[in-house]
């Protein structure tokens, strides 16, 4: 199940913003939604209605996810650059992921922890 469509991410949570996703939001709203099943054990997929914080947790997610798979395509590693003086610094793939995940988490703390959606100590 999808928690948000295209339509909800570009009109309510966007509220007229740019949209950081140009192309293939279902594709990243769905695994944003797969994230959110882990998180939440699946509680999401048996309500009738989707909660509005799920909403916009699902466009947060799946922008962030969109900008995680950029960076990995376009950086090969490199965390940070400077070029005056140049110099560069690169993590492993282990650390990348990690810092992904711990994103993950602080977006489904922000919008579904006072929802009831999460067990303490998960979310």
């Amino acid at each position: 199940m999808v928690y948000a469509d295209e339509d909800f991410y570009k009109n309510k949570y966007l509220l007229g913003r740019k949209a950081a996703i140009s192309s293939g939001f279902p594709f990243y709203a769905r695994q944003a939604s797969q994230i959110m099943d882990q998180y939440t054990f699946g509680r999401l997929t048996i309500m009738e209605d989707v909660p509005e914080e799920a909403k916009l947790c699902c466009c947060e997610l799946a922008e962030v996810i969109y900008r995680q798979e950029k960076t990995e395509k376009n950086a090969s590693g490199k965390t940070s650059e400077k070029i005056g003086t140049y110099s560069a610094s690169y993590g492993s793939s282990q650390e990348l992921t990690e810092a992904a995940i711990r994103k993950q988490n602080q977006i489904v703390k922000k919008w579904l922890e006072n929802t009831g959606l999460c067990y303490q100590g998960v979310c």
